[in-house]
């Protein structure tokens, strides 16, 4: 059977390859289309922007390959822009069933279910369901009692909820994301690329929404694939893109469960080992004091992090303020002493750290966002992610900032989220976010970087505010030699210090911030 897969992003790069690296593959949608692959189906995939010519597309795409199913999938705020696809479906064929998936289906499912082009929903995990829904299909059937999935029936239009199935817990068994599906929609195949550790986070940050998320099943919600079989796909991936030296290891923090992680960089360790030419890796950290208190144990953590050539850690600050961290975002316990501290070992062993930030957040003032001025200027890490609170639904502090009257009469703005200001805080208002969002690189490395430098993360900044100059910006760093030495010059990820050499291990900037 012959299935369409639509992902949308609204920061693109061109018309025709509006990815700028594997970096910006998701996971979601991607295994998605693969586990159908792998059944036996014809699946196409199409990345939409702002910019992509639709109607001719998907009329042509429909007319010559007659799909019987579409498989879309949304966060909440690329969520109108996936119903404009689901419309465009219906009204060219009305036959084709039309499903979605992704956070939004989960977290606002009776809000999704409205949209009257959506045969179908997925709440909770779809890589075992997809498959049944086009099995039935295939047979010819209305499909009909799926795990996880409600479906509208086409003449009654009545709702069939069917129960949500436990959580997969042996992640070995979901094959390995086909990449060859994303090749014409990326414009560097061969840079950094991104593989799936695990799923689940064990924090209740309320800026995420992993807590809501593993309400929806029973089960183990946070899981870990096995080292071999994640080892077993960087193989397949390097031999597949012999110029990719950097890999980027996808989880929300590998600390969650240091065991596993010790295990991994072990097996990282002697898989390097048996290379030619070492691969690089970066990982997501989340400091909490049990672990950054003792000195002991984390220089051992590095010194497995210099083996396995982990050379790059993304370590959440979120907010130099103490209370922010706790009372609003409700983060893991950890001082601003005791992630200096670490991070500053951290350079001992070679790995650089890039500091998580946000900024907006409802309650937080002014003065609290100069603390995270304050800890990033002493601190001086190789980079800085720093994002603008957008109210994700699903997530605790959407709640709280309904509760504080902060969120717009007609909703919050749906593009360029964590780029653009969409709440007016009573001790942070709105112009001022966004202006900080621009100046908080002259604040913190004034005397520190080059002139040069920090007046193109400005640049940078203020792009990022605007869909088309940010994919104008994009484009030229992709395809004008200068424009690419430029942003590899100052703007591509932390550096390795190695003796008196500096050499960049790969790009921070994509795959979580969708910046430039």
């Amino acid at each position: 059977m012959r299935i369409g897969c639509v992902y949308s992003i609204e920061n693109y790069c061109s018309i025709d390859k509006p990815l700028r690296s594997p970096m910006e593959i998701p996971f979601g949608i991607s295994i998605i289309a693969t586990v159908l692959k792998v059944a036996g189906h014809d699946v196409d995939l199409f990345v939409i922007s702002p910019v992509t010519p639709l109607r001719k597309i998907l009329e042509k795409y429909i007319k010559e390959k007659k799909p019987q199913l579409f498989c879309l999938s949304a966060v909440s705020s690329q969520f109108p822009p996936i119903e404009k696809v689901a419309a465009l479906i219906k009204e060219i064929d009305p036959s084709i069933f039309v499903i979605l998936g992704g956070h939004h289906a989960s977290l606002a499912p009776e809000q999704a279910i409205e949209c009257v082009n959506m045969d179908a929903i997925c709440v909770s995990e779809g890589d075992q369901p997809v498959v049944e829904l086009a099995h039935q299909l295939e047979k010819g059937k209305w499909p009909s009692g799926i795990s996880n999935l409600w479906i509208r029936h086409p003449k009654t239009r009545e709702i069939e909820r069917n129960l949500t199935a436990p959580f997969n817990e042996d992640l070995d068994t979901i094959p390995h994301v086909d990449r060859t599906l994303w090749e014409p929609w990326v414009a560097n195949p061969n840079e950094e690329a991104s593989i799936l550790v695990g799923r689940g986070c064990p924090y209740k940050c309320t800026y995420c929404s992993n807590h809501a998320m593993e309400e929806l099943a029973e089960g183990q919600y946070v899981r870990y694939r096995s080292s071999e079989d994640m080892i077993s796909e960087i193989d397949y991936l390097v031999r597949q893109y012999p110029q990719m030296k950097h890999i980027y290891l996808e989880i929300e923090t590998v600390g969650a469960d240091i065991v596993k992680g010790i295990d991994l960089f072990e097996k990282l360790a002697e898989y390097n080992n048996s290379r030619k030419e070492k691969l690089t890796f970066r990982i997501n950290l989340a400091l909490h004091s049990n672990f950054v208190r003792i000195e002991e144990k984390y220089r051992q953590f590095l010194e497995l992090c210099q083996k396995a050539n982990v050379t790059a850690l993304n370590v959440g600050l979120e907010s130099g303020s103490f209370r922010v961290r706790r009372e609003i975002l409700r983060r893991p316990r950890y001082t601003n002493e005791e992630l200096i501290g670490f991070c500053r070992t951290a350079r001992e062993y070679g790995v650089a750290t890039s500091l998580l930030t946000l900024m907006g957040v409802p309650g937080e003032t002014f003065e609290d966002y100069m603390e995270t001025v304050r800890v990033v200027r002493e601190l001086q890490p190789e980079d800085v992610q720093l994002s603008i609170f957008y109210p994700y639904l699903g997530t605790d502090l959407y709640n709280v900032a309904v509760e504080h009257g902060v969120i717009p009469a007609g909703g919050t703005e749906e593009s360029n989220e964590r780029h653009r200001a969409t709440l007016d805080l009573k001790d942070f208002p709105k112009w001022q976010i966004q202006f900080e969002f621009i100046y908080f690189w002259l604040r913190c490395f004034k005397g520190h970087w080059s002139a040069d430098k920090i007046f193109l993360k400005m640049l940078r900044a203020f792009l990022l505010r605007f869909t088309n100059l940010s994919a104008l910006a994009r484009y030229l760093i992709v395809n004008n030699r200068f424009c690419k030495y430029i942003f590899k010059t100052y703007m591509e990820g932390p550096k390795k210090v190695t003796g008196k050499k500096e050499e960049s291990i790969g790009t921070l900037a994509s795959y979580h911030t969708g910046e430039l």
